[in-house]
């Protein structure tokens, strides 16, 4: 039977592809607004649709057992609803708590045996980093604000390892919250960044006015929401966890590989 895709050409989504086709699968459909754009692998369905536009998945459902379900609360609803009248069997989303909660209600209340992944805070964020880490300092306002950063590649192997479990008995109904390997402050993730390129990296503290000048450039009003989730993750630490490696066969990839491995992201 096969496996549905969607958001193929997104960031986590066409992760998703590879990791099945590193697994074996062979029977796999892509969602996706442009299938040039998203240059799937050989053997891979391209369909053309959107789950923004339910409208466009006519036929995207035909013949599919298992469903990953890229996050957009607007019309998960409606989604889930042909996916279940489809006969889709088994649904792996990506979603959460917090602002992503009412989502991971709808996911969770629409029928289907459902797994939801809650990552935290993506190590690819820090791509944002990218001309502060070339300067050599990274300024912020919370140098004890941190996180246990977690890879879309490896939200994604997640998500490849339960679509293919032979017994997903175990994860139907459950929200796994996925995170990196280690907790960091701010300070610790300058650093790790620079080991990861082998260029020092360290951290400045600068006022919240001065960091929200900066930020509103980039983040409009956004910007302030962000710097208060970086304030509350002061008193808020999230814990780490293993889920990573117990579904997945692997440790999850610390923030030093991964800079390591994007050296090309910050000029390095």
């Amino acid at each position: 039977m096969t496996i549905l895709v969607t958001g193929a050409t997104g960031n986590i989504g066409r992760k998703v592809v590879d990791e099945l086709v590193a697994r074996g699968v062979t029977d796999i459909r892509a969602l996706t607004n442009d299938p040039v754009k998203a240059a799937l692998p050989s053997g891979v369905e391209a369909f053309r649709g959107f789950i923004g536009k339910p409208e466009t998945l006519d036929g995207a459902f035909e013949g599919v057992s298992a469903m990953y379900l890229a996050p957009y609360e607007p019309t998960a609803e409606e989604v889930l609803r042909r996916a279940k009248e489809a006969g889709v069997e088994y649904v792996v989303a990506t979603s959460g708590s917090a602002h992503w909660q009412a989502l991971t209600d709808t996911i969770l209340a629409s029928g289907l045996d459902v797994t939801v992944l809650g990552p935290g805070e993506f190590l690819e964020n820090f791509a944002g980093w990218a001309g502060q880490v070339a300067t050599g300092v990274v300024r912020e306002p919370y140098p004890d604000a941190g996180s246990a950063p977690v890879g879309m590649q490896d939200i994604a192997a997640v998500a490849a390892a339960l679509l293919t479990a032979a017994d997903r008995g175990p994860h139907v109904g459950v929200v796994y919250e996925l995170s990196g390997p280690e907790y960091l402050t701010r300070v610790e993730m300058a650093a790790q960044i620079g080991e990861g390129i082998g260029r020092p990296v360290r951290f400045e503290q600068i006022s919240r006015e001065a960091a929200e000048g900066v930020l509103q450039q980039q983040m409009g009003e956004m910007a302030s929401w962000y710097l208060d989730l970086l304030e509350s993750s002061v008193q808020w630490k999230q814990q780490p966890n293993d889920t990573v490696e117990r579904l997945t066969g692997r440790p999850a990839t610390s923030l030093r590989q991964w800079a390591a491995a994007n050296k090309e992201l910050f000029g390095a």
